[in-house]
């Protein structure tokens, strides 16, 4: 495809030899600031949602894997850690990072499908404030770093495709990308399939078996813990427990649409057409196409291929630029602005505790749900638990606000997800139980007495739930197996 030459006033972008268009630096600036000053200004708003408190623990136990997810969140969440101590604004600047690198590399995409600087500043604004960019940043969660890597990989597989691109570069982008997230792997797959049939003197290319064999030796820590751990996260996907975001079809089809934004959809749309229609391009646009569809039949989660449709976004913003006159620029202007609007308050936490609970937004959006109470929960424990030589918590949440928020406990054990794997050295057997009924205790547990019921502010799923005392049948080593199975999968 050729790549086109703008002009653009002095100041306003680098330019780059061979050619291609200079990089709209001064409005991507604007773009990056007022995204990232927006997500930052509330980034400390409610509190730890009960994923941030597992990834909180998760950076204590730096290991080559976890049970739902690869080593490289745990790793930030250290980092965040060591620079910001507890703070919570600080550790979700992270993920805040990782958004502002995402829109760098739209603009990157556009610029690279010869877009100047005003397709350029469609794409980085269109996929800065995508509510579902939005919303995912704000917590620290692996979701914000996968978008990044995708985007990444997608980019250079572009340049790839385009003659100009490192082998190298893409070998190390894929192999961190899959230690950030496994579904990178569905693009993965989408994308060779494309080139065997579209582009296969790009897999002729001696750079292929380099990257691959790259990415695999980054793959290498994960794959060994994997091993040793009887591949735990394989089963863990097959048989994966419910969630408070699972998705019927039809909704998945309403919040994939919400989730973009609606009237940015035909952007999108022109994008994966305009690639689809070079033949170049063409194993690109159809791996784009394709993983929305696969997640829809496999019954994914509409957020999973959130970032191919960033990638989508930056690669329509090139013809609809050429398409925008000002009057068509006011108007989408107008009903994007529209939906943005009445979006934020479910993406970003703009409102105070009290009026978002009142108008009903707290109830809407279960991430802020799971972001109250973990304080009070633990301090509610702490005088419940005295005299106890253990702590036995039913799910991840409570025992990442118990570990971070309760210093005075005794010891914190879960059988839930990874914390499996983190039990505790314990030689008493007086118990305080988290969470647990007396018939799922009843296994490993006798004399179940219940102490009180957990308080939270929202009816989250931890609202109501028993907090009780028991002595344990055998020491805490002996009855894991039976707390593992009260616990679930």
């Amino acid at each position: 495809m050729s790549v086109a030459v703008t002009a653009e006033a002095p100041g306003e972008g680098l330019a780059e030899p061979r050619g291609m268009p200079a990089l709209a630096v001064r409005p991507l600036l604007v773009v990056l600031a007022a995204k990232c000053g927006l997500t930052l200004a509330f980034a400390g708003r409610y509190g730890w949602q009960r994923d941030e408190l597992y990834y909180a623990v998760a950076g204590r136990h730096l290991q080559g894997g976890y049970v739902e997810f690869p080593p490289v969140t745990a790793l930030l969440s250290a980092v965040a850690r060591l620079l910001f101590g507890w703070s919570l604004v600080g550790f979700r600047a992270f993920p805040v990072l990782a958004g502002a690198a995402t829109i760098v590399i739209a603009a990157l995409v556009a610029r690279e499908l010869g877009g100047g600087l005003r397709a350029q500043t469609l794409a980085a604004a269109l996929v800065a404030f995508s509510p579902i960019l939005l919303a995912t940043n704000g917590l620290f969660q692996p979701v914000s770093f996968d978008q990044t890597a995708t985007m990444l990989v997608l980019w250079l597989v572009l340049r790839l495709a385009l003659g100009r691109g490192s082998w190298v570069a893409l070998g190390v982008a894929v192999g961190v990308g899959l230690e950030t997230k496994y579904t990178l792997a569905l693009v993965l797959v989408l994308l060779f399939a494309g080139f065997a049939v579209w582009r296969r003197d790009v897999l002729r290319s001696r750079g292929l078996p380099l990257a691959i064999l790259i990415a695999a030796a980054l793959m290498v820590p994960n794959l060994l813990w994997e091993a040793g751990h009887g591949w735990i996260s394989v089963h863990w996907f097959l048989h994966p427990p419910p969630s408070a975001t699972d998705e019927s079809r039809p909704q998945y089809l309403v919040d994939f649409l919400l989730q973009t934004n609606p009237f940015a959809v035909p952007v999108a749309v022109a994008g994966v057409v305009m690639l689809l229609r070079d033949r170049m391009l063409r194993p690109i646009g159809a791996a784009v196409a394709a993983v929305p569809v696969v997640y829809f039949v496999l019954d994914g989660k509409s957020y999973y291929g959130m970032p191919v449709v960033f990638f989508a976004l930056a690669a329509g913003a090139v013809p609809t630029a050429d398409w925008l006159t000002r009057r068509r620029f006011v108007a989408l202007a107008v009903a994007y602005v529209a939906v943005f609007v009445v979006a934020l308050p479910q993406v970003v936490p703009v409102y105070p505790l009290r009026t978002a609970i009142r108008h009903g937004v707290i109830k809407a959006r279960s991430d802020y749900q799971d972001e109250l109470g973990w304080r009070a929960l633990a301090a509610q424990v702490g005088r419940l638990a005295r005299g106890s030589d253990v702590v036995v918590a039913s799910n991840y949440g409570e025992a990442g606000a118990l570990e971070l928020f309760g210093p005075g406990l005794p010891p914190v054990a879960s059988a839930d997800v990874t914390f499996r794997y983190w039990r505790p050295v314990v030689a008493g057997r007086r118990a305080t139980l988290v969470g647990f009924t007396p018939a799922a205790a009843a296994a490993f547990c006798r004399g179940y007495t219940r102490l009180g019921s957990i308080r939270m502010p929202t009816a989250n799923e931890e609202r109501g739930l028993p907090i009780a005392a028991c002595t344990l049948r055998a020491d805490l080593a002996a009855v894991w197996p039976e707390i593992q199975r009260a616990t679930g999968p």
